[in-house]
């Protein structure tokens, strides 16, 4: 009998990793496209920021701009756009960028999932590249 019980959960423990080894990480793809500019810029000054994109995750999305100062370190994030049906069009924003410090200022856009049309949780669904602006005195 205990040999029975034995062979059963060993079998059970080989059904139980095969099904836990086909569960893989879905990741959605995006594209993006974003802008900011002049490469160079005064500290103080106001500059421009564009971009759309969109993801080929479902549900409500937005564009966001984000910054950090630097090459390395946590983005943080400056604006987001409207929510948007992902399903009816582009996430898109349009908007300005103050240069806060003399360095090298890097920005991003990002396409954020939201939970609801109202707002809610967020993640990120894609990225674009880093835009490097030079902030000088």
């Amino acid at each position: 009998m205990f040999q029975n019980v034995a062979r059963l959960l060993a079998v059970g423990t080989v059904a139980g990793a095969a099904a836990v080894a086909g569960i893989g990480t879905a990741s959605a793809k995006s594209s993006i496209d974003f802008q900011a500019g002049p490469r160079t810029q005064h500290v103080g000054q106001w500059f421009s920021v564009r971009g759309n994109g969109a993801s080929d995750a479902t549900g409500w999305q937005r564009f966001c701009v984000q910054e950090r100062y630097g090459t390395s370190g946590a983005w943080q994030t400056v604006w987001c756009g409207r929510t948007i049906d992902s399903t009816r069009q582009q996430a898109a924003g349009f908007g300005q960028v103050r240069a806060g410090h003399v360095g090298v200022l890097q920005l991003r856009g990002v396409i954020e999932g939201v939970q609801s049309a109202s707002g809610g949780r967020t993640w990120v669904d894609g990225e674009s590249s880093p835009v490097t602006v030079h902030i000088v005195r």
